[in-house]
């Protein structure tokens, strides 16, 4: 989660962070405020598919590094939006790129 919220520079997180969320606790899902939740796989496949949650939520799978929630990026703030926006592009094609070559 350290990490996750290290990539954010030059913005910084104030928010809730959660670093690993339990099935006794998804009720936290629904909170009203951004938040950073890590939620293992086996957990989610347990309490995502027990209801519907917004749309607001971003799910991003460390594990296999797919976003699981939105296909386009999401408008971001300029000037710094569209610096982070394409750092992250770049990561997503390196990764493709590494991917591949395995293949």
């Amino acid at each position: 989660m350290q990490a996750l919220i290290t990539l954010l520079n030059p913005f910084s997180w104030h928010f809730t962070i959660i670093t690993y969320l339990t099935e006794d606790m998804a009720d936290f899902l629904e909170a009203p405020v951004p938040y950073l939740i890590g939620v293992s796989s086996s957990t989610w496949d347990k309490i995502g598919s027990i209801k519907e949650y917004p749309p607001e939520i971003v799910i991003f799978d460390l594990e296999s590094q797919e976003n699981k929630t939105f296909t386009d990026f999401p408008s971001l703030p300029t000037p710094y939006g569209q610096e982070l926006l394409s750092e992250f592009r770049e990561i997503i094609n390196r990764k493709d790129r590494r991917i591949q070559s395995i293949r």
